[in-house]
């Protein structure tokens, strides 16, 4: 998802070369746990063992799709539990699909962070615990591109070639995808949290979907946010 991350934030005509950001260049992890119990102000976070997992229709039921690890590992924020089974947001097309996969095939972590994105007032307010710790002044999409609202987390943490580019120094890849490009230079519309070399157009209506903060403020949020870490964007 890479790649596809950074084709669909995009205006370049090529597609850049990325890294994922992995232990020692920013990436943390959530705490890990060994039952499936929420903590309040904490979310669960599924991460597979392996490099592939099926997801079901309903807890034992039929495969509705399969997901491949790419560049990091495959996570998931977790919705509910019931015998063996979690319930999940998904990676995936359309916003706000869910599904089943087996407890078994997953390590479970909580994480205590949260962002919460107001697109009116381009803010972007970070919890820990529930409670406000900072915000921060955030652009958001077009009107013709619009940043979908609803509820995502973070699927991944990739390290642009260029610190001062149009990215920044780091991208998350959030769960969400553009309702008005299904595919964008090469890439399939997923939508991420990123750096600017624009700074000054912080605080507005300015990309293609994705979200873009400060390259000091992404680069804290990097070194900070487990991957799964929810994302509330309201309109």
């Amino acid at each position: 998802m890479a790649v596809a991350l950074l084709t669909a934030c995009s205006q370049a005509a090529s597609t850049p070369t990325v890294a994922p950001a992995t232990g020692g260049t920013g990436a943390t992890t959530a705490s890990p746990v060994e039952q499936d119990v929420v903590e309040p102000g904490t979310s669960l976070v599924a991460t597979a063992t392996a490099d592939r997992i099926e997801v079901h229709r309903s807890p034992g039921g039929p495969v509705s799709r399969k997901i491949t690890r790419n560049t990091g590992p495959i996570t998931f924020l977790v919705m509910d539990r019931q015998d063996g089974w979690l319930k999940v947001h998904l990676p995936t097309r359309p916003n706000g699909a869910t599904g089943w996969i087996a407890r078994d095939e997953v390590g479970l972590s909580r994480t205590p962070y949260r962002l919460i994105v107001s697109m009116d007032d381009h803010e972007l307010v970070l919890l820990r615990n529930d409670r406000k710790i900072d915000e921060f002044p955030v652009g958001v999409g077009k009107s013709t591109t619009p940043t979908p609202p609803g509820e995502y987390y973070l699927t991944e943490l990739i390290r642009p070639p260029d610190p001062h580019g149009v990215y920044g120094p780091y991208a998350f890849g959030l769960s969400a995808h553009s309702e008005t490009l299904q595919q964008f230079a090469g890439g399939p519309g997923q939508l991420g949290l990123h750096g600017t070399n624009e700074p000054d157009r912080l605080g507005h209506d300015v990309s293609h979907g994705c979200l873009r903060l400060a390259n000091d403020v992404i680069t804290e949020l990097a070194k900070t946010l487990p991957l799964g870490t929810p994302v509330v964007i309201q309109a």
